[in-house]
């Protein structure tokens, strides 16, 4: 997993041709060696895939917080295996070897590694994505959880075979492009989302959350309860709920921004009631104030993270 040691006295650099997508950060002398590889999505992946990450850090021990962000994560493991945890860290965890996905969430969950050296591939896909990845499959059922990816794609999708390529890559950049390929095919003929799931998913993703799922299901011309329904199975969760996800990371892009955190601005924009509204849901979405977040956050262009 990416650690906090990608960070302070890093470098990065843009990459030529495919790599024109692609960023890589390494870590300056003051750490352990790590490097961090972000990649846009192909363009016609566009509105599919959110982008592609892979990183790699020689340290005893590397622990990440996955924040509710709309995506889904696909995370081929290439060192030692991963263990994942809920904010509340109220069980040891599930421990996974291989590749594995994780559905939409709309509360934290931490990948913790268990041995030294952590090494990983990610896709990031958005919920169009994965409908047509996961060929129908009812995405509610990956919702706030963690599965084995070939336990749910199926063997002969050869996330397995994927993976074992991917170990004997030269590097990332490499294993990103096997990835890339990997899915072309898949996201091409794979199912599409109903023409009412997209426009309710346009309208949340354009009000940044804050519109109300019956004006959507009004303008639609269907009921709230068919929507929704129609919603938690070709997306996972509620349209209410990615519609906090959505607006929480609107509030997250506007912390982002240069100069001193004006939580209660902040709040207004996004349209929380006040800034105890906005402290109640970075709470429960990360388990952090507004406050604790800026100053454990880490950032680079199209990523952000918590380490811990």
């Amino acid at each position: 997993m990416p650690s906090s040691a990608v960070g302070n006295g890093s470098s990065s650099k843009v990459l030529g041709r495919s790599e024109l997508r692609t960023r890589v950060l390494r870590n300056g002398p003051d750490g352990p060696a790590s490097e961090l590889w972000l990649r846009a999505p192909l363009p016609e992946h566009a509105g599919l895939v959110a982008g592609l990450w892979a990183g790699d850090v020689d340290t005893l021990e590397s622990r990440h917080r996955l924040i509710p962000d709309g995506e889904f994560w696909l995370m081929f493991n290439l060192g030692p295996a991963q263990r994942v945890v809920d904010l509340e860290r109220t069980g040891p965890g599930a421990v996974y070897h291989a590749a594995m996905v994780s559905g939409l969430h709309d509360r934290a969950v931490t990948y913790e590694s268990i041995e030294r050296h952590p090494r990983v591939v990610t896709v990031r896909l958005l919920p169009r994505g994965a409908c047509a990845l996961f060929g129908g499959l009812s995405l509610l059922e990956l919702a706030n959880r963690v599965f084995d990816l070939d336990d749910v794609l199926g063997r002969a999708a050869g996330a397995e075979r994927l993976r074992q390529r991917l170990l004997e890559t030269a590097n990332l950049g490499a294993g990103l492009d096997l990835v890339e390929n990997w899915l072309v095919d898949r996201l091409r003929v794979g199912p599409r989302v109903h023409p009412l799931t997209w426009a309710a998913l346009d309208s949340l993703q354009k009000s940044h959350g804050t519109v109300r799922v019956e004006a959507i299901a009004r303008n639609l011309g269907v009921s709230a309860r068919y929507l929704n329904a129609l919603f938690q199975r070709q997306v996972g969760l509620p349209a209410k709920s990615l519609g906090r996800v959505l607006r929480f990371q609107r509030a997250l892009d506007l912390l982002d921004l240069p100069g001193p955190a004006d939580f209660a601005r902040v709040a207004l924009e996004c349209g929380y009631y006040d800034q105890s509204h906005l402290n109640r849901d970075f709470r429960a979405l990360i388990g952090l104030t507004p406050g604790e977040y800026v100053a454990r956050v880490f950032r680079a262009p199209g990523w952000r993270e918590i380490s811990g």
